[in-house]
């Protein structure tokens, strides 16, 4: 009987132990997709958004400082309301009309999420571009049991909310494409 009360005992802390270990492990990578339909050629779409040094496609931006628009170029962009935003490109390819960014400081106020990066493609379908936003993040609070406005729904939903920002700007420059 002892020896099955010092087993029982044995699996039980085991047990305990990988439920301490798999809280402790923080969040995890969070991702979102959405895709826009645009009544423009991926051609014109791309000659708009396809520059790391311009955003002029963005309304809000007032400045934007950046290296260069290779692979570990940076860029600072400033918006009307005085946010300024630190970013890196990640990818640039012009043939495949890819961009992928992200920030190098996190900004709460900007966005309820930390690591946050995107990546923006624009394909061809039918003769209209077809642009896909993916964001890939962490929640806002690292640590577990987040406040409500900083869990992973939350952020989720802030990490949509400015992809459809882009997306309504894009919307507003060439039409929606059906």
């Amino acid at each position: 009987m002892q020896k099955i009360l010092i087993a029982l005992v044995a699996v039980l802390a085991f047990a305990a132990g990988i439920a301490t270990r798999a809280e402790a492990h923080g969040p995890s990578r969070l991702k979102t997709d959405q895709t826009v339909t645009l009544n423009a050629s991926p051609d014109e779409v791309w000659a708009a958004i396809g520059s790391f040094q311009t955003m002029d496609w963005l309304p809000g931006v007032t400045s934007i400082e950046a290296t260069g628009n290779e692979k570990g170029a940076t860029r600072v962009r400033t918006l009307e309301d005085g946010t300024v935003l630190k970013e890196e490109l990640l990818k640039l390819d012009a043939k495949k009309m890819a961009i992928s960014t992200r920030l190098t400081e996190d900004n709460l106020s900007y966005v309820k999420a930390t690591n946050y990066a995107l990546h923006i493609t624009v394909k061809d379908e039918g003769g209209k571009a077809v642009v896909d936003l993916k964001g890939a993040f962490y929640r806002a609070y690292p640590q577990n049991d987040p406040p409500a406005d900083q869990n992973d729904e939350a952020s989720t939903a802030s990490v949509e909310a400015l992809h459809q920002g882009l997306i309504d700007a894009l919307v507003a420059r060439f039409g929606a494409g059906g």
